[in-house]
Parts: structure tokens; sequence; C-alpha cells
């Protein structure tokens, strides 16, 4: 039984080097950005949040998007978009409030928006439906 073990997981190591070798979409070593691999996860199990979407704009973390699926993207896009709408909705509900937080708010909005714009780019580059 362990030499049985043992040679399954010596098979496990060896395509776990295989995929960082290989350029596989799915291992972290080979996105430009290792946490995106966390996003396209959370995108995989529908976990995805217009607050962390706006959290990692306003820290200029926002995900790559070529090592997505289509079907990644699709979801990536939908909550890209409801993040969009929460940020307008926030600069609106703000009247002439304070300029900075208003400035934090815009230029995260706009940052989404790049997003929003730049991941359509990429599904439309891979043939997504």
């Amino acid at each position: 039984m362990k030499a049985i073990e043992d040679k399954i997981q010596g098979q496990i190591n060896k395509l776990k080097e295989l995929r960082k070798t290989k350029a596989c979409s799915t291992a972290r070593v080979n996105l430009k950005n290792s946490a995106d691999a966390d996003v396209y996860k959370r995108a995989d199990e529908g976990t995805l949040t217009s607050a962390r979407v706006i959290e990692r704009a306003k820290k200029g973390q926002l995900v790559d998007g070529s090592g997505a699926t289509c079907e990644e993207l699709d979801k990536l896009l939908e909550v890209d978009k409801k993040a969009v709408k929460f940020e307008k909705d926030k600069l609106e509900a703000m009247g002439g409030g304070d300029a900075a937080t208003k400035k934090i708010v815009s230029d995260a909005e706009k940052a989404i928006e790049a997003q929003v714009a730049k991941l359509q780019a990429k599904k439309k580059a891979k043939k997504c439906i």
C-alpha cells in the first residue's frame, strides 16, 4: 500500500512540475499576478463580491484577466459592473461631501470601468461567446 501511495505522490509531483513548465493557465506561477488565482477561484466558486473589487481598485490590484477562462471572465465582468454602479450611486449620494473621499470613490470607479473594458477585450480575444 505504501509503495502505491509513494508512486501516486511521485506522479502528482511530476504533474505539478510539468504544469509550471508548460504554461498551463491554471498554474499560479504562470499568471502575471499570482494573486489573480485567488480571484479566479472565487469566480469559479461564485463568491466574487463588489466590495472586494472596489478594495482591489483602490489598491491598484485589479486582475489581469489573461489567465481567466471565458466563464470566469463573465463572472468577473458581472461583479465589476455591479461595483461600478455601486460607486456611481455612492458618488451621487455624497453630493457636496468631502472632496478627498469623493476623489477616492471616483478614482475607484474609473479604475473599475477601465477594468471592464480590458476584460471585455480579453473575452473578445479569447473568442468567448
